[in-house]
């Protein structure tokens, strides 16, 4: 079985390695669109560009606007930028003086081929979309349609395949640890499957994108909550102790309370729903901080919950193992989100292949995609008993979203993490709302959260996201 995962591994490498070659393997002609990104890439990698660009094209190809822009004079449009405006509201002083003053702005839409382009509405929505998108994602739309299913099926065996591994050896390291599955689940699982979305939301507060870094934490937090773990409890009760528990979700409620109250604008709270806060780069330092002192006091916690046993001869060969046992938890988290990493990007390419609206899989997969492997992490744990393992993981992920994923981005840049007024309109209350359910939960549940639950969970997750269409909130 081992053989056939590492063989499994292997045929992933090489698809994603063959993605480089795909055009002379294939014989693919290249498309407009990427002829134009590959003409102007150093134009539009840039910050400034990325942040601005993919949004005013996404304006552009609404068909209401497409129909008048192609009516247009194109080359009189762009030499007056202005004139834009009269297609669309949205664009807005940034982009026309973005137009304006950058030279290689203006020679992107000046080009021949972007003229071509923009007869073609799905043309731009793939500029727009391959602009935002990172390297893996912009390899992997070049892989033919038959290898893409191949590396979805392969993923997904890997994927189920390290998720039993994770829980097997968080299982076999909380017995050598003499500590309980929650703190297991809570602290090295949690910060495993974490840092894949810490290590996004840094790179994006560098790159000047805040608002990124600190949404990908909150809605992260409001997916693994409400669905995940409702989904969990619906497929089997989920077995605790009530009093580490209990414990774990006051840090878990109040690291989101005390996230909201750091990116309150105090000094004119009038402007909050407006204008927005900001959580500042000394407080990241100091949710770093809190980071350690939450995983130090965990342990202190279960080692005064877990009663002590008698060693044995067998538990001193297994304490003896516990590197290895480390190392194996190690290696099956990264197998983990390696797989993750990969089936997302290849799953999005499959749907697009298959004229499914991007709207759709924004909504969908885009969301849905980092709190994947806490979704197998959470699923493979109950269909093995180990619901405390399950509950631990989905606490410590929340709250290490807080203190990890927004702590260190907004540490790692001098400007902190801007939060928009859509935030405290929406994000915010919404994500505090889950969170408190969630507490009730534990403390009504007795030693169980059970499927009743469950439901609750989910139909609140639901709400959430259905409030979100309404009023246009991405939660990610």
């Amino acid at each position: 079985m081992k053989k056939r995962t590492y063989v499994s591994c292997l045929i992933i490498l090489f698809f994603i390695l063959n993605s480089f070659v795909t055009h002379s393997v294939f014989g693919q002609d290249i498309s407009l669109v990427e002829k134009i990104l590959d003409k102007h890439k150093e134009t539009l990698k840039q910050n400034k560009v990325k942040n601005v660009l993919p949004s005013i094209l996404k304006e552009l190809k609404k068909p209401e606007n497409h129909a008048e822009l192609i009516q247009k004079d194109l080359t009189q449009l762009f030499a007056n930028p202005e004139g834009l405006k009269e297609i669309t509201d949205k664009i807005d002083e940034e982009f026309i003086t973005l137009l304006k003053e950058d030279s290689g702005v203006q020679a992107v839409f000046n080009d021949t081929d972007f003229h071509n382009l923009i007869q073609d509405k799905d043309a731009i929505g793939e500029l727009a979309r391959l602009i935002k998108a990172d390297w893996l994602e912009f390899k992997i739309r070049n892989v033919h349609i038959l290898l893409l299913l191949l590396i979805v099926v392969v993923c997904l065996f890997t994927l189920g395949k390290g998720a039993d591994w994770l829980v097997d050896e968080a299982v076999v390291l909380s017995t050598q640890w003499g500590l309980g599955k929650a703190v297991i689940g809570a602290t090295i699982v949690s910060i495993g499957t974490t840092t894949p979305e810490a290590a996004v939301s840094v790179l994006s507060a560098i790159q000047g994108e805040p608002g990124l870094a600190l949404g990908n934490a909150v809605g992260s937090i409001i997916c693994d909550t409400g669905l995940i773990l409702g989904l969990a409890s619906l497929i089997a009760p989920l077995s605790f102790n009530r009093e580490l528990a209990s414990r774990l979700s006051n840090v878990q409620v109040s690291a989101g309370i005390l996230m909201v109250l750091a990116c309150f604008p105090w000094s004119s709270p009038a402007k909050v729903f407006t204008q927005g806060g900001t959580l500042h780069q000394y407080i990241g330092i100091v949710f770093v901080v809190l980071l350690g002192l939450y995983i130090w006091q965990s342990i202190r916690w279960a080692g005064a919950i877990t009663p002590a046993s008698e060693p044995d001869e067998d538990t001193e060969h297994k304490r003896s193992n516990t590197y290895v046992t480390l190392l194996k938890l190690i290696g099956s988290i990264a197998l983990v989100v390696i797989s993750a990493q990969i089936l997302i990007p290849t799953v999005k390419t499959l749907a697009i292949r298959f004229n499914v609206p991007e709207e759709i899989v924004a909504a969908t997969l885009v969301a849905f995609g980092t709190s994947l492997p806490e979704l197998v992490t959470a699923i493979t744990a109950v269909r093995r008993g180990h619901g405390e393992l399950a509950v631990g993981n989905i606490i410590g992920a929340d709250i290490l979203n807080v203190l990890f994923v927004a702590g260190v981005s907004a540490a790692a840049t001098p400007i902190g993490l801007q939060a928009s007024g859509k935030f405290f309109q929406f994000l915010f209350p919404a994500m505090v709302v889950i969170l408190i359910v969630f507490r009730i939960g534990i403390f009504v549940s007795g030693s169980q959260l059970k499927r009743p639950f469950g439901v609750v969970l989910v139909a609140t997750y639901v709400l959430v996201t259905i409030l979100s269409y309404i009023f246009s909130v991405d939660m990610h």
